[in-house]
């Protein structure tokens, strides 16, 4: 019989032994000084079964890490290179996009800053004529002026100018996400409801002073195990 089928046989034996425990442990009750002591004798027996699956599948465990580890290393070999490659083309496209995006939308806020005042200009001349118009039929300069100031005082509408996009659109090319994200300027302005309890420095003074413990909104307790 060949290594692999005597792993094999021996990863059985243990495989029954371990789950026979186990179902026994599931069934443990406590409930007075004997069931204590034979959940003690259990307890050791469960430890012992710990240390035989441990000395069974750690091998083979190990043999298997091992090869994993080298084909991982082999293919980071490879692919570590092509997903920097994949990540700064994308980078270099996303830029350009980005850039031509900011191009665009100055050139549509350009035009549609000329339309605007040229749509003020058309209301000023409106404007003016009104008022000679009202003042050639016998309106009083008031009254001209009333009709005059009407009409420019309307809101200015200028259709939304559109500008094309220039950057080619790339059949399966990369697609582009917007994410917002932040920086802490200022960690004193920062309202208390997003920050944390500084849990670390908190641990270490519970442990240290164990039921002695007094800080604010905290309440130290023990746990056995």
């Amino acid at each position: 019989m060949g290594e692999p089928a005597l792993k094999l046989v021996e990863t059985n034996e243990v495989e029954t032994k371990a789950i026979s425990i186990v179902d026994q442990a599931k069934a443990v009750k406590v409930t007075d000084a004997e069931t204590y002591k034979a959940a003690g004798s259990l307890w050791k027996s469960i430890g012992d079964m710990i240390k035989e699956v441990k000395d069974t599948f750690d091998p083979i465990c190990d043999a298997a890490n091992q090869a994993h580890k080298k084909a991982t290393q082999k293919r980071a070999q490879y692919l570590d290179p092509l997903q920097a490659a994949f990540k700064s083309v994308k980078g270099l496209m996303s830029d350009y996009d980005a850039e031509q995006e900011r191009i665009r939308k100055a050139e549509e806020a350009r035009l549609a800053e000329i339309a605007r005042k040229q749509e003020e200009e058309r209301m000023l001349q409106d404007a003016i004529a009104a008022e000679e118009e009202a003042k050639a039929n016998g309106a009083t300069v008031e009254e001209a002026k009333a009709e005059a100031e009407q009409i420019i005082s309307q809101p200015v509408y200028v259709p939304p100018v559109i500008v094309p996009k220039t950057t080619p659109k790339l059949t399966g090319g990369p697609v582009y996400r917007e994410i917002w994200d932040f920086e802490i300027t200022d960690g004193n302005l920062i309202p208390r409801q997003y920050m944390l309890p500084n849990t670390v420095a908190i641990g270490g003074v519970v442990r240290s002073l164990k039921a002695q413990t007094s800080i604010p909104g905290v309440r130290a307790f023990s746990r056995r195990v």
